[in-house]
């Protein structure tokens, strides 16, 4: 086996096919499979996978009877070669859109309660100096959106960080923070009592986002705070539009942020629990890889989104 690994080495041995054996047993778990998926032998995908071990220097999966396992490193490794295939897919995508007339592409993922209006006046922005640029726009949660920007998938988050390490792989240039609201149908019985208190509301039906997200995590801090039980009747959803017909329907509540729900709330289609909530949820903001030179759409992106939020970018 390999003793000495160095980049240089490393490019000259590793080869697309490996990186594909990697990602796609770090799937599957069963070479069997692996190699199906591969349209190749289940020898052929074996010896493969002992050319890759022989390169780094030790065994990337721990063979078990009928599993096969990334060991500790290998599983960095493994990370390695999904986000050079995903750079790389990534790549062959916005070569083809230059070559038949476009300008590229540009992935963004957001978080659903960031300020709306900020977020599609800097797009529209952008397209008025690239009209030909496509943006591509993810909802979802914080924690799924950075594991996508993680893995290049995303070129950019606007979200919250959502363990302490992230500052160590990715830049935060913070925007804003918004204040959070208990929503309900303007129907809704609780609005018609005196002198709410949160353990009221505890009995409801809730529309929550998944345990994984700093909002959810925030409404659990606040219960766990007043040592009030978490709601047991609860439907769990990213989806902005599901949450705002959901409560439109129902007697259900729902925590969002300011800017999500003003419109809403002025004209008569939802309306605020009177409870007020003790802390507010981390800032929100821009989050890139560290390392990454940010030019072209991107870097114009992060430009406009600073100018309109008076926010200063990161170094």
């Amino acid at each position: 086996m390999s003793t000495a690994l160095s980049a240089g080495n490393l490019a000259k041995r590793l080869k697309f096919k490996h990186l594909v054996l990697l990602d796609t047993l770090a799937r599957t778990h069963n070479m069997h499979q692996a190699a199906d998926l591969m349209s190749m032998t289940q020898p052929a995908a074996s010896k493969i996978l002992q050319d890759v071990e022989q390169i780094f220097g030790f065994a990337i999966f721990e063979r078990l009877p009928r599993d096969m396992r990334p060991t500790e490193l290998g599983g960095v490794v493994i990370r390695y070669a999904q986000q050079t295939l995903n750079a790389t897919e990534r790549f062959v995508d916005e070569l083809a859109n230059i070559q038949h007339g476009g300008y590229g592409n540009l992935l963004i993922g957001a978080i659903v309660d960031p300020a709306p209006d900020m977020l599609s006046l800097a797009i529209l922005r952008l397209k008025e100096r690239r009209p030909r640029l496509t943006v591509k726009i993810v909802a979802q949660t914080s924690d799924r959106l950075l594991a996508a920007l993680e893995e290049r998938r995303l070129d950019l988050v606007i979200g919250r960080f959502t363990s302490a390490h992230q500052h160590n792989i990715f830049s935060f240039t913070p925007l804003t923070t918004e204040p959070l609201h208990l929503v309900v149908s303007p129907r809704h019985p609780l609005l018609s009592r005196a002198h709410l208190t949160l353990a009221d509301l505890a009995d409801w039906p809730w529309i929550m986002h998944p345990l994984t997200s700093p909002t959810r995590q925030y409404i659990e801090e606040i219960f766990g705070r007043y040592d009030i039980a978490t709601p047991g009747n609860v439907i769990e959803t990213t989806s902005v539009f599901a949450t705002m017909k959901l409560l439109q329907a129902s007697d259900m509540i729902a925590v969002l942020a300011h800017s999500v729900v003003r419109e809403y709330v002025e004209h008569g289609l939802l309306a605020l629990l009177p409870v007020p909530l003790d802390r507010r949820l981390e800032d929100y903001g821009i989050i890139t890889r560290k390392g990454d030179e940010l030019t072209g759409p991107a870097g114009e992106f992060i430009e406009l989104v600073c100018a309109l939020s008076g926010a200063h970018m990161a170094a």
